[in-house]
């Protein structure tokens, strides 16, 4: 078993298991999600762990230039990781027994918090399986 990142809109695979949206607010992306939930028959994801997002303050700062993804990390680590290490403890746990995927909006994994999401359950269960798109 293990833990998977990935954008969004991608094609759901039965080896994404539980599908976790972590983004704060999916409301305006459901309606750009709704053709391809159409599309695949199913919904997006299956859970949504909008506590494990940016604030909308750090996205906004970090999108429009105002940071940079350096000091992005550690404020994304103050903010959620630090705050939410219980929630993230026991993802890590259960992505041992059942494959779980980290989903959001960002295109690639280099800088986004998925990524770092999934790093930081590594460093919980040392064993744990990435794979991060």
């Amino acid at each position: 078993m293990g833990l998977k990142t990935k954008k969004m809109n991608l094609e759901p695979c039965n080896s994404d298991g539980s599908r976790i949206c972590v983004m704060r607010d999916v409301r305006s992306y459901n309606r750009q999600l709704k053709p391809f939930q159409e599309k695949f028959k199913r919904p997006m994801y299956d859970f949504h762990l909008k506590n494990l997002a940016p604030s909308s303050e750090l996205l906004s700062s970090y999108k429009r230039g105002i940071i940079s993804w350096k000091d992005y990390i550690p404020i994304f680590k103050e903010e959620v990781l630090d705050t939410q290490s219980d929630l993230i403890r026991m993802l890590a746990f259960y992505a041992l027994v059942n494959n779980i995927t980290f989903l959001c909006t960002e295109g690639t994994p280099d800088k986004c918090h998925r990524r770092l999401l999934a790093e930081e359950c590594k460093k919980y269960q040392p064993n744990l399986s990435l794979v991060i798109q």
